[in-house]
């Protein structure tokens, strides 16, 4: 009751803010994009977990207010920071499932943003869960080709968290998967590591790029760069923070020694 009840004061005072998750390319261990993710500052502290109020927002509808707010915040730091980023460089915004219940309404107000503050598609990536796009593909379907069409990229968040079929492989629209962190696990059989390995290898065919998300650990991370991903993230690189180019050495520095453990 107490959040619920702080949702729309904490909005009006700026109490929630962005911060930046670097995804790492490990191609030429450069920073090339990051997740924004929000965090509820209070008086310098932060308040609630994301894990406890998001799930709130989105049975009570707040959550498209909160989803808005996050990218005008972003699209605001886009504005002012663009001309320092990288070139390719994109920013990972979520979608609420909520969201696709009218997705003509979020294009349109999409659109708006990005007029609002002069903001380069290109810099902007979606990510949808896979259990949106399950339970309501045409509409994701229908969102996906309006942003591509406006040069927007798509990701498919938590790709494998027991949802995903050989159907859904073969109709993907999406342009990035972010394979769910429970592939990281230690209890994974073999045969559960070919199933891996074979879709991995699908996706690369159809020209997917793949995330690892959740890599926090040096065994995890080792255990990525032998599947062949494309991009990594987790907290064994780097944590939040409020600049997301900030850290680029250190995430360097990480990959860069568990790739020597497992090349010895």
């Amino acid at each position: 009751a107490e959040i619920l009840h702080s949702f729309h004061p904490a909005l009006e005072n700026k109490e929630f803010e962005i911060y930046f998750q670097p995804k790492v390319r490990t191609s030429n261990l450069a920073v090339s994009s990051a997740e924004v993710l929000v965090r509820w500052i209070r008086n310098g502290k932060m308040l609630w977990s994301p894990d406890i109020y998001i799930p709130l927002f989105e049975q009570n509808g707040f959550v498209v207010d909160l989803d808005y707010y996050v990218y005008e915040q972003t699209f605001q730091w886009l504005r002012k920071y663009s001309g320092k980023l990288p070139q390719g460089f994109r920013i990972s915004l979520n979608v609420s499932p909520v969201h696709f219940e009218q997705p003509q309404t979020f294009i349109q107000k999409i659109q708006e943003l990005i007029d609002s503050y002069c903001v380069e598609p290109s810099f902007l990536t979606f990510e949808i869960t896979e259990s949106t796009y399950v339970n309501n593909p045409l509409a994701v379907n229908q969102v996906i080709r309006s942003l591509q069409n406006r040069n927007i990229q798509i990701s498919m968040d938590d790709f494998g968290s027991g949802y995903s079929s050989l159907n859904t492989l073969k109709d993907l629209l999406f342009d990035e998967v972010k394979i769910d962190r429970m592939f990281l696990g230690d209890t994974i059989s073999e045969s559960g590591h070919i199933v891996l390995e074979e879709i991995f290898h699908m996706l690369k065919r159809m020209k997917k790029s793949i995330v690892c998300e959740g890599v926090e650990t040096m065994d995890d991370l080792r255990r990525v760069l032998e599947m062949g991903v494309d991009l990594l993230q987790g907290y064994c690189l780097a944590h939040p923070a409020a600049e997301p180019l900030a850290i680029h050495e250190k995430a360097v520095r990480v990959i860069e020694e568990a790739a020597r453990q497992r090349d010895a």
